[in-house]
């Protein structure tokens, strides 16, 4: 495995570097890259086709916003001066576990302040004359599009929130085993709590700006597929934990590699399993059995789905019914793979069942509902016009 993402580089291509960037977060911001300019193809698509509209905004331009400005620049510079600084002085203690060193208290006092007195300095001098100005309210138009920086900002923010307070339901005893800083590590995020976290804030912000939500959920499908998708290479390639029971099973097919049947994760990022003879460094571990590589079954379903769904999505008329086919096909991958998956499970009338399989068994209902009631409607509508 690739704790980190040099140590895949230096795989593929023969170099030997080191670079501080775990594998895992690496994937995660490429997951966000990714379905930013998803969302933005589509937001920009709907937005032509007249589905959703621009509107328009009131904004107060005076000192109680711009104070609010400056505050919010200031804070920006503190922060990335105060962690910058601090990896730059104690890049060693930063080297050894990136993540945890970022969520830490640790940093540079000094570096915070400046680039934060500098940052504000130079929101005053590009915009002096409306902040010295006197105040006024002006109303804008903003496109829809435009909204996606502030939504995928705090749908991301929530959503990471999301993820590890469901990641700590789904394992009953997680919460007695790992202390806080642990529970922020590189590994141990829950799909489903990111997705609906980040979904409420998505929702919240679209709606409150007058789409609806049909579109803003059909939008939002195309987007949450390719991040799952790209997000569960990362949980594969670092070896997180996301990995399924041990599989002694004989390979159904001969062209199909070991590694992709039952598999043993060496050096994975969580340290479990036994040490490997004549390592050395932080990740010297190995499986003491193949297991199924789940994160790359889930990975290959995923991205597949998005691919179909992307090339056929101008074809699907009536709004809403991509959100439909989206909760049927990730409600169904997730019940099924986890069958031979790792998980915390719960007795349910007698059923063992995990927490991933109960949310999406609510999911499949939910597709069922929805589409249901999108053909009902647009049956409906059609024998109107008749």
């Amino acid at each position: 495995m690739f704790p980190l993402i040099s140590s895949l580089f230096n795989y593929l291509f023969g170099t030997d570097f080191s670079w501080p960037i775990p594998t895992f977060g690496f994937f995660v911001t490429l997951s966000f890259i990714l379905s930013y300019w998803v969302f933005h193809i589509e937001f920009g698509r709907k937005e032509r086709e007249g589905l959703i509209n621009a509107f328009e905004e009131r904004v107060d331009t005076g000192m109680r916003s711009n104070v609010f400005i400056g505050l919010g620049y200031g804070l920006l510079g503190f922060l990335i001066g105060f962690k910058g600084g601090g990896i730059f002085l104690a890049y060693d203690s930063f080297r050894s576990n990136p993540l945890h060193w970022l969520f830490s208290g640790r940093g540079s006092w000094v570096a915070g302040m400046v680039l934060s007195v500098l940052l504000v300095l130079f929101l005053f001098l590009i915009q002096r004359k409306a902040l010295l100005g006197p105040g006024r309210e002006a109303t804008r138009t903003v496109r829809p599009r435009n909204l996606l920086p502030t939504m995928l900002l705090w749908a991301g923010l929530t959503g990471f929130l999301g993820a590890r307070i469901f990641h700590v339901f789904e394992d009953g005893q997680l919460f007695r085993t790992q202390t806080f800083m642990e529970l922020l590590d590189s590994g141990g995020l829950t799909f489903w709590g990111g997705l609906f976290f980040g979904a409420a804030s998505y929702f919240y912000i679209g709606i409150r700006k007058g789409m609806d939500w049909k579109h803003l959920a059909d939008i939002g499908s195309l987007g949450m597929l390719v991040a799952y998708g790209v997000g569960r290479i990362g949980c594969h390639l670092s070896g997180d934990g996301d990995w399924g029971i041990v599989n002694s099973y004989e390979k159904p097919v001969e062209w199909l590699p070991q590694w992709a049947w039952s598999f043993r994760f060496p050096h994975n990022v969580l340290n479990q399993g036994e040490y490997i003879p004549g390592c050395s460094g932080m990740y010297c571990s190995i499986l003491p059995h193949g297991v199924f590589p789940t994160s790359l079954y889930e990975s290959v379903t995923i991205l597949l789905a998005f691919c179909v769904l992307w090339f056929v999505r101008k074809n699907i008329k009536v709004p809403g019914m991509m959100f439909a086919i989206y909760l049927f096909v990730v409600g169904i991958e997730r019940f099924l793979i986890e069958f031979i998956r790792v998980n915390y499970q719960f007795d349910v009338g007698g059923i063992a069942l995990s927490e991933a399989q109960l949310i999406s068994l609510g999911l499949l209902l939910l597709a069922a509902f929805v589409g249901g009631y999108l053909f009902m409607k647009n049956g409906a509508k059609r024998r109107l016009v008749r």
